[in-house]
């Protein structure tokens, strides 16, 4: 049998690499909300009818209910939505339509590691902007509008990014926006992590005025439901109309969509919790000491990447060692292994962090 030689070469992939902790480990891996999914979703849950899992799902709720969400802030037909199972298979769908053998998909680095390997797959060719390491992995907006060229075929931005949780502006993603509209490239604004900021920031809100914008969106990070698989993309219905000869017409359980609709019921679940967030990464902040540095981040945001100075420490080996998980730096171009993209927990949890940072900066 033959297999396409872009599947050949070893793919990254975090979500497989966890390592086994015990009961006793405080996991701050996974960038999950650690505070869980609204009220709403387990009444729904409690009044759902098991009887409708003999067919196939067919509700249109979650349509309706994501139109209703953004209605207060931009104008969204059903016909602009396709569900789907989480934000990763909104990205495998893309890279499908959109992939030609070496097109140039171009973007930060670091970022969503399932994005840049899968259109590796795709025999596209990813072009990575540097953050600047030297200003705390800055991601400077100029230095990729600069770089997407005629060549370009389609440019990705996670927004907040994974693993820093740096937020653009929506005035530096017009910038970006722009540039790929003047030489009629797509782009993807991946907002996997959007719900942790206020809906008025979203790039859901530019859509009317860029017809180049292809927004991709979660419920397993701000909403706390990653184990329902449900996510969505919103983009032009010339689009759709292609996003739909590759997609499955059964994407998102019939479970699953009427959750999803019960948690967009409730307008400020997502960004809730910022106020324990910035809380805990100012406190993490100040733990760092000499040895550990936070790359620039949105505090809103519960992800951030931690830095060790020494080059050959594993930071995920010596955080294991004080009973915190994160998620490896080598999970990530082109970080290495003094670093991990960490999640705050639940406030009440947050001294266990602490101490183990402090150890960990501290040499302990």
């Amino acid at each position: 049998m033959k297999i396409r030689n872009e599947l050949l070469s070893k793919v990254r992939t975090y979500a497989g690499h966890t390592p086994h902790v015990t009961a006793d480990t405080l996991d701050c891996s996974m960038g999950v909300n650690p505070y869980g999914f609204p009220e709403a979703v387990k009444a729904a849950f409690t009044a759902f009818d098991p009887e409708r899992f003999y067919n196939y799902p067919s509700s249109d709720a979650p349509q309706q209910a994501i139109v209703d969400y953004w209605a207060d802030y931009a104008f969204i037909e059903p016909e602009n939505i396709v569900l789907t199972d989480g934000s990763v298979s909104a990205l495998y769908l893309l890279c499908n339509i959109l992939a030609k053998k070496g097109a140039e998909v171009m973007g930060f680095m670091p970022t969503f590691t399932d994005m840049v390997e899968y259109s590796r797959m795709m025999a596209m060719r990813y072009v990575g902007i540097p953050a600047r390491q030297e200003d705390g992995w800055r991601m400077e907006v100029s230095d990729l509008v600069d770089a997407i060229s005629a060549d370009t075929s389609l440019v990705y931005i996670d927004r907040p990014n994974n693993p820093t949780g740096q937020t653009l502006t929506l005035a530096e993603v017009e910038q970006i926006l722009a540039r790929c509209e003047q030489l009629g490239v797509y782009c993807i604004v991946d907002e996997a992590y959007g719900d942790f900021i206020p809906r008025e920031e979203s790039a859901v809100t530019l859509g009317p005025k860029y017809k180049n914008i292809i927004i991709v969106r979660t419920f397993s990070k701000g909403f706390g439901l990653a184990g329902l698989r449900a996510g969505y993309i919103i983009t032009t219905q010339d689009l759709i109309r292609y996003i739909s000869k590759v997609s499955n017409p059964f994407m998102m359980s019939e479970l699953s969509r009427e959750m999803a609709a019960a948690a967009l019921s409730d307008r400020t679940y997502g960004d809730s919790h910022s106020g324990d967030f910035i809380a805990m990464k100012t406190a993490l902040r100040e733990a760092c000491g000499e040895n550990l540095t936070m790359a620039c981040t949105d505090d809103r945001v519960p992800i951030c990447l931690l830095q060790h100075r020494d080059e050959r420490l594993d930071l995920q080996e010596e955080l294991m060692k004080h009973g915190v998980l994160c998620c490896s730096g080598t999970e990530f171009e082109p970080m290495e292994r003094n670093s991990v993209r960490l999640r705050v927990p639940r406030a009440e949890e947050m001294g266990k962090l602490l101490a183990a940072i402090e150890a960990v900066g501290k040499g302990e």
